[in-house]
């Protein structure tokens, strides 16, 4: 039997090919995947329609709790625009507040939350928003958010040889840490977007992967040392890479003063310290820091943030000196450096975890080649499943570290994995689901059109799970004909 090796050089994974793509045993394997994929899409359902049923979206955007993070930025640009400091929190407050009151709209009553740390140049940029009213700029900005992040994840879902995308990407879009980033309005999905494309120039344009990369100068504590490892390692030139980010990032440094003052960036490096400072006040404390940072005292705190950010430095450094010379490292533990550095950094929030979806598709594989390993179910429901920690504390301890850990874990046991030569191609519930919603769709079309079928629609998605051939998307001999 002829067997076939492709190698994915994005992805580093090996897919060996010894099956036709009628074998009875990839047959009996489909509910294994099944049993992965459909239990997740109806938490991610459930956990929406309640979302929504909650009047989270009740009155539209507002400085409460939709669109709460871009009023921040559009109350920060006015006091930009008139003049003031964005970054004087107290100040920030009293300009949301007012702009609430003026409109009617509700306002949060946690004072110390509102406060921006975000360059001063991305607050010059959104001056055409804030010439608009609010709740219109709030809708157009939340909805290009959520645009980003799905532009973000296909691009993702390219580089890292995805031949099927419906069904992730609906999956992504429901996903807790995404919707909640774009509901609140939050940039994250700037920096996710720019990163995956950037992964995807990586190797024949490295300078526009380093352009790319500077945006990363949004969520500098977050996004910067991960800019970093597609620096180091998943571009093709780290050379023309590295010039690629300082021009840009010069670049950036020079419009600064020129279009808001040289007095801006102080304000903004101040407004950075005074951020980090304050990080006992923050909600959602994803990084480690949210174990610690509302009891222990500031030199214990500052202690620990070095020691924990050293450590990932030593290992980032190990894992290049040990791949200098040879091939690059895998993609899995590419993906747990990425973990590591989001868990180390001294304030990373829940919505950050977006930037997490390139190392889940790293550890899915492509076309979810090991969604049926114990290591990647557990990623995918810890994603999941981490939503019920993000208000609650424990012992004055925010534990969504500890779920991040634990995803880190499960790459690490990904990664001490060998691949086993000889084996049959991974089975496919991502395409067989995505046959099975084509199905259901064209079915139910021509239920509307033609009433003489509409039991068609109401049957669809049973009778693609029991006659679509989750491999390959082609139908099973018996039930529709013959198979290819």
């Amino acid at each position: 039997m002829r067997v076939e090796v492709e190698a994915e050089r994005a992805l580093g994974a090996v897919c060996l090919r010894d099956s036709p793509p009628g074998d009875p045993a990839l047959r009996e394997s489909r509910p294994r995947g099944y049993a992965v994929v459909v239990p997740l899409c109806i938490l991610l359902v459930l956990w929406i329609w309640l979302f929504a049923s909650e009047g989270a979206f009740r009155g539209g955007p507002s400085g409460n709790a939709f669109g709460a993070d871009f009023a921040m930025f559009y109350s920060a640009g006015q006091v930009m625009h008139n003049g003031g400091n964005p970054y004087d929190h107290t100040l920030l407050y009293r300009s949301e507040r007012s702009l609430m009151q003026r409109q009617h709209l509700a306002m949060t009553g946690k004072r110390e939350v509102v406060r921006v740390g975000n360059p001063p140049l991305f607050l010059w940029a959104l001056q055409p928003l804030i010439r608009l009213p609010f709740q219109i700029a709030a809708y157009a900005w939340v909805s290009l958010m959520y645009a980003l992040s799905l532009a973000g994840f296909i691009a993702a879902l390219t580089v890292l040889g995805w031949r099927r995308r419906m069904v992730p990407s609906l999956i992504f879009l429901l996903m807790p840490e995404v919707a909640l980033g774009a509901f609140y309005g939050n940039p994250v999905a700037i920096v996710f977007a720019a990163m995956s494309l950037a992964l995807a120039s990586a190797r024949r344009f490295p300078a526009s992967a380093g352009v790319l990369l500077s945006l990363a100068w949004i969520k500098p504590p977050v996004a910067l040392p991960l800019a970093m490892l597609v620096l180091l390692f998943q571009v093709s030139d780290r050379r023309r890479a590295f010039a690629g980010f300082a021009s840009a990032t010069l670049v950036f440094a020079t419009l600064t003063p020129l279009l808001v003052g040289w007095a801006s960036l102080g304000l903004w490096l101040r407004g950075l310290l005074a951020y980090s400072h304050d990080m006992a006040i923050q909600p959602d404390v994803a990084s480690l820091a949210g174990l610690y940072v509302r009891w222990a005292p500031v030199w214990c705190r500052a202690g620990l943030e070095v020691a924990v950010l050293g450590a990932a430095l030593a290992v980032t450094g190990l894992v290049l000196v040990r791949t200098r010379g040879s091939c690059r490292p895998s993609p899995t533990v590419i993906a747990c450096l990425w973990i590591v550095w989001i868990v180390a950094t001294p304030y990373a929030h829940y919505f950050d975890e977006t930037l997490l979806t390139v190392p889940l598709l790293m550890f899915i594989g492509r076309d979810g080649e090991r969604l049926t390993k114990w290591p990647v179910i557990l990623s995918l429901y810890l994603s999941f499943f981490s939503l019920i920690f993000v208000e609650k504390l424990y012992f004055r301890a925010n534990l969504l570290s500890l779920f991040l850990l634990a995803t880190l874990a499960c790459g690490i046991t990904l990664a001490r994995q060998p691949v086993q030569p000889g084996g049959r191609l991974h089975e496919d519930p991502i395409r067989g689901l995505e046959r099975a919603v084509g199905v259901g769709v064209r079915y139910s079309l021509a239920a509307i059109r033609f009433p003489v079928r509409p039991m068609c629609a109401a049957a669809t998605f049973a009778y693609a799970y029991r006659c679509v051939d989750v491999t390959t998307g082609a139908p099973y001999g018996g039930c529709l004909g013959p198979s290819g």
